[in-house]
């Protein structure tokens, strides 16, 4: 008989304790990315942060105050980043670049209201 990909076994107390690691990453992402959101932490700053390294670019991008799907897939395009790149795999020329971008959407959106 062929054995199938499967998930490891684990035993209940181990599955619990993913389940709770899982939430509590999930819940800090989710904080990190309201605080962005609201301007309490500028994208020079957060882009160093270790949990903005495990997101993708375009969700960073997405985490700052008037950067929506569209806008963020533009500065994606814009800075030559491959889709589904994550922060943490950019280039010494990407990561400033990013940011720039980043930045100029969110004064962009300010002048504009």
């Amino acid at each position: 008989m062929e054995e199938k990909n499967l998930p490891p076994l684990r035993t209940p107390e181990q599955r619990k304790e993913a389940m709770a690691k899982a939430i509590h990453t999930r819940r800090e992402r989710a904080a990190f990315k309201a605080a962005c959101k609201a301007g309490n932490i500028p994208p020079e700053v957060a882009i160093e942060a270790p949990i903005a390294q495990r997101l993708k670019v375009e969700e960073f991008a997405r985490s700052f105050p008037g950067i929506g799907p569209v806008t963020a897939q533009k500065i994606v395009e814009v800075c030559h980043i491959r889709n589904g790149r994550r922060v943490s795999g950019l280039g010494y020329m990407q990561g400033p670049r990013l940011v720039d971008a980043i930045k100029g959407c969110m004064t962009a959106k300010e002048d504009g209201q």
